[in-house]
């Protein structure tokens, strides 16, 4: 093989090898191209991502912060409930004096007017009076009227009335009733007030 065609071939070779490395240096830029094109959405969807994590991260914080606020109001509710037991110690006959006045300031309601109305009532303390056996019941509710309705659907003081015995209704709602005590005290010294003959089965909720 002569000099001339060595030459040739090696320079055939060498132009081979130029557009080879033209062709890689171009396919490994359009490649780097379609890469950067494709990571192009996500770097926009970025921002929409953050306002998901940071609306998470506000929701997560805000049940915490409710977290708390039960936890705040029960302790307060315990320590509520403690002081007014501690006041009940100290001043029961003394509230019982003052709920004998209330209650016998209280005005004798119709059981019909009662049964017949839709009124629920607000939160308070009831008697129900059976004046034809001389016989009461106490109760506490938060919704009076429907409570004492419930009292004749059931019980024995359906019973009673329902053989015709006249029967009153007295409510007091909490607004009148001493705002130190709870309605488990006020309700347990009604039931001793009219305990002498009364449908209690129990002396309240204390």
């Amino acid at each position: 093989m002569s000099t001339e065609t060595i030459v040739i071939i090696s320079l055939i070779v060498l132009i081979a090898i130029i557009l080879l490395a033209v062709f890689l240096i171009r396919a490994h830029a359009k490649l780097n191209k379609s890469q950067f094109d494709d990571k192009t959405p996500e770097v926009v969807e970025i921002p929409a991502d953050k306002k998901k994590i940071d609306a998470l991260f506000e929701f997560v914080e805000n049940q915490k912060r409710e977290q708390l606020a039960k936890i705040e109001e029960k302790q307060l509710k315990k320590l509520d409930q403690k002081q007014k037991l501690e006041t009940f110690k100290q001043t029961r006959e003394q509230l019982k004096a003052k709920l004998e006045e209330i209650f016998d300031a209280g005005e004798w309601k119709s059981l019909d007017a009662i049964l017949k109305s839709a009124d629920k009532g607000g939160i308070g303390i009831y008697i129900i009076y059976n004046k034809t056996k001389n016989k009461y019941y106490v109760g506490q509710a938060k919704a009076l009227n429907a409570r004492i309705r419930q009292h004749f659907a059931v019980e024995d003081i359906t019973r009673d009335f329902l053989s015709g015995d006249e029967i009153a209704v007295k409510t007091f709602s909490a607004s009148v009733l001493p705002a130190d005590y709870r309605l488990d005290h006020i309700e347990k010294l009604g039931i001793e007030i009219f305990g002498e003959n009364s449908y209690n089965k129990t002396h309240g909720n204390l």
